[in-house]
């Protein structure tokens, strides 16, 4: 099984509930994605879900699912660290 850890991790802090929580891999990314995602709706949240599911199956690199991730966290308003 191909690797989903990313060079870099990503700590990311919810102002409304103050939980930091530290994302290492794309397996980690997404369940953060479904299970603690403040806004599932925008199209930054759907395109790292997707990010994330080709890099676990893996066809696509993981540095596709960080950039999403990131994408999906400013979109959601979450500070990044």
């Amino acid at each position: 099984m191909r690797s989903t850890a990313w060079n870099n991790p990503i700590t990311i802090d919810d102002p409304e509930t103050g939980l930091h929580r530290t994302v290492k891999t794309a397996r980690q990314a997404q369940k953060v994605l479904h299970r603690n995602w403040p806004d599932t709706h925008g199209s930054r949240y759907r395109d790292a879900d997707k990010a994330c599911e080709e890099v676990v199956h893996g066809e696509a690199a993981p540095r596709k699912a960080r950039h999403a991730f990131i994408a999906a966290a400013i979109e959601a308003h979450l500070h990044l660290s």
